[in-house]
């Protein structure tokens, strides 16, 4: 619950302009480190949040463990479909720079950083009590993919947190379900 309540609080600091300052200062700050060989590596990272970098992640947790690669798959639709009705919503133009890549559609909140915490905070917390190492770099690939969307001029600061605390609510609910329903925990 808690989580959500700091979604709808972020939300509502959003929707009355004050993280605008942020905006500019982050991507200010990412792209005074902008060369050729960052940004090659960022189109890498940033491709792991893409609709077939995640389809293909998908595709590889289905093959391993079909329960749990299904599961994922479904939660990782539904929060791709609630992302396009929010960008609808609010309707946030993509910044105002120019971008390293093209992409189409609003901004807020950002569908790499939305689906990539889903998706791979799923895939954490199934490792965490095998494998905590790998946990840790999902974490840091999630954030990696966050900053690539700044670095690459296609998203603000406020889009990838935005999208960020929706995905961390979000998942909270699934795990506190999953625990709360023993036939559903896969771990």
């Amino acid at each position: 619950m808690i989580s959500w309540i700091l979604f709808l609080s972020y939300c509502i600091i959003f929707s009355l302009g004050y993280l605008q300052s942020i905006d500019t200062h982050v991507y200010q700050f990412l792209s005074s480190f902008q060369n050729s060989s960052l940004t090659i590596y960022m189109k890498i990272i940033t491709f792991f949040g893409s609709t077939l970098g995640i389809i293909l992640v998908c595709l590889l947790c289905l093959i391993n463990d079909w329960k749990i690669g299904f599961m994922m798959s479904i939660h990782v639709a539904i929060v791709a479909i609630i992302n396009q009705i929010m960008k609808i919503l609010i309707a946030r133009p993509r910044p105002d720079v120019l971008p390293l890549v093209i992409e189409r559609g609003f901004s807020f909140p950002s569908a790499h950083a939305m689906v990539s915490f889903i998706l791979y905070g799923m895939i954490a917390y199934f490792f965490w009590n095998k494998k905590k190492i790998i946990s840790l770099l999902l974490f840091f690939v999630i954030l990696l993919i966050g900053v690539s969307r700044i670095y690459l001029g296609v998203h603000y600061t406020s889009d990838v947190i935005g999208g960020y605390l929706f995905s961390f609510a979000y998942l909270n609910t699934v795990f506190i379900f999953m625990k709360n329903h023993k036939w559903l925990s896969y771990t």
